[in-house]
């Protein structure tokens, strides 16, 4: 234990102010408590923490936390202090500095309007690996002229304690945002993956970039005509206000590429004016996101890319398939059909077949019609809802290691509508992904049916099964199914699953999901 006789209670009370700047992990909060030890161990009306802005030339303060000075006085006094006179000794040579009136000091720039009187005055530096973090500036010794050698040492002695509290700090600081960032990039993906629009998911990283770098607005703005980066996405307060209006944002803020499949996009943060800065830390971490989130959408347009060019292919085939097999069928019954005709007597039965025969030419016709616009199809044309289906199983076949089979019943491409398609589109891929990863199975088969008052989609595999409840203790992670529900809930629908693992039923199937809404035309 301590001897508090030994240390005195000075003594004391600097290894109570250590152990209380090195209880929290949060920067801030170890830079306010620093402040505050500083004040009580020395006994001043006020103390503040100036942060340097990393690698400014000339050095300049980049945060000044304070105590002792109320939040309407801080309102008053206006924008915080940058650096000069006393204040820029201590950013030019970084050595303990103590006066016994400041205003005296040829250096002295007085004090701004509505600002407390001051004249004793102690600053000392806080070092971080060597470096100068910001300085501890106290004032107003209390009940005496000035701050005596002493106070000097046991600030000195703090501000080394100081140094290492924030060094923790930051490193956990860095984890953390590390965390977020990846955890907002699995995110990102996620939706992505689930097929969720492009503003949506730009939402979705405006507000992951905000919690990343802990700012007060974040914004994602595109490039207009003129050449303006125009807010296009934002988060935060007064998000709405900022839509349509160019960057850059009021400073303090930080502004990073956000390049994708479209071009000339810049993803930005920052806080209200006169609030607080942010540290190089946080650029770097926001840079890395912004080049994750950048890769997600570029890959995202890619998979589009690539479902087209599986529909293209589709559409191929079927042509190919429809001249060289079903025309060349029908081609050769009319044939046949005529040479029969011709050897009948009966005027009645053979008209019957020339009939036929009619019927036949005019469905080759036909057929020739929809190969012709299989081909030409144009690329840019907006793919159909039972064509987008089929690619996204054949895209998803290599995850899923096999084809799935789909069947598809009603006009769907006609009869559902557009929000209904998205939402469905979105939980084709949702299931798929999560019968890729969870189920193991070796057959999947998926089944729609679209009529003029519903639409019904089912999937069976033959995988492990899907515990649809919890073990007893445990919890059980069921955001896809949540998803799905959700998306079922809100077109007024239903969603079931239905899973009995190591116990498939007489066609083999041990999963069963079905996901259905009703079809409402406006």
């Amino acid at each position: 234990m301590t001897d508090s006789n030994y240390l005195g209670p000075r003594g004391v009370a600097l290894l109570d102010a250590v152990m209380a700047i090195g209880g929290d992990l949060e920067l801030p909060a170890v830079l306010r408590r620093i402040v505050e030890a500083a004040v009580t161990l020395v006994d001043c009306e006020y103390g503040a923490l100036g942060v340097l802005a990393e690698g400014a030339d000339p050095p300049s303060l980049v945060e000044f936390i304070t105590t002792g000075v109320s939040t309407e006085q801080r309102q008053l006094i206006g924008h915080p202090p940058h650096g000069a006179g006393i204040l820029g000794l201590l950013l030019s040579d970084p050595m303990p500095l103590r006066l016994p009136n400041l205003n005296d000091h040829p250096e002295a720039v007085g004090f701004p309007a509505n600002h407390p009187p001051m004249k004793s005055f102690l600053g000392v530096p806080i070092r971080v690996r060597n470096l100068v973090f910001g300085n501890l500036y106290l004032t107003e010794k209390v009940n005496e002229q000035e701050f005596t050698e002493d106070d000097q040492n046991i600030v000195t002695t703090l501000a080394t304690a100081a140094g290492v509290a924030i060094e923790n700090a930051r490193l956990f600081g860095e984890v953390r945002r590390r965390e977020r960032s990846q955890s907002a990039a699995a995110e990102i993906n996620r939706k992505l993956l689930a097929g969720d629009e492009a503003g949506e998911v730009l939402e979705l990283i405006a507000a992951q970039a905000r919690s990343i770098a802990d700012a007060q607005i974040a914004v994602i703005a595109f490039s207009d005509p003129d050449g303006n980066q125009v807010i296009e996405v934002a988060d935060g307060q007064a998000s709405k206000a900022l839509i349509g209006i160019p960057l850059p944002l009021p400073e303090p803020s930080i502004t990073v590429p956000l390049t994708g499949p479209t071009q000339d996009a810049v993803m930005s943060v920052a806080n209200l004016a006169g609030g607080q800065g942010f540290r190089p830390n946080v650029t770097r971490q926001l840079q890395a996101f912004a080049s994750q989130a950048a890769l997600a959408l570029e890959l995202a347009e890619a998979r589009r890319d690539a479902e087209k060019v599986i529909l293209f292919e589709e559409r191929d085939r079927i042509a190919r398939d429809l001249h060289d097999s079903v025309i060349q069928r029908l081609f050769a019954a009319g044939m046949k059909l005529e040479s029969v005709s011709r050897s009948i007597d009966d005027t009645a039965s053979a008209e019957r077949i020339r009939v036929v025969v009619d019927d036949l030419d005019a469905t080759i016709r036909d057929i020739r019609a929809t190969i012709y616009s299989l081909q030409t199809l144009q690329r840019n044309e907006p793919l159909g809802l039972r064509a987008r289906i089929v690619g996204l199983a054949e895209q998803l076949s290599p995850i899923l290691g096999s084809s799935p089979a789909v069947t598809i019943d009603g006009p769907i491409d006609t009869l559902v509508p557009e929000q209904l398609s998205d939402d469905l589109i979105a939980v084709v891929r949702e299931t798929l992904s999560n019968v890729a990863r969870h189920a193991h199975a070796k057959r999947v088969e998926l089944h729609l049916v679209a009529n003029d008052d519903e639409l019904v989609f089912e999937v069976r595999d033959d995988g492990v099964g899907f515990p649809t409840e919890p073990a007893e203790g445990e919890s059980l992670r069921r955001s896809g199914l949540s998803n799905l529900d959700a998306r079922a809930r809100h077109q007024g629908g239903n969603f079931e699953i239905s899973s009995t693992p190591g116990r498939p039923d007489s066609d083999g199937w041990t999963t069963h999901l079905r996901w259905q809404a009703p079809i409402v035309r406006s």
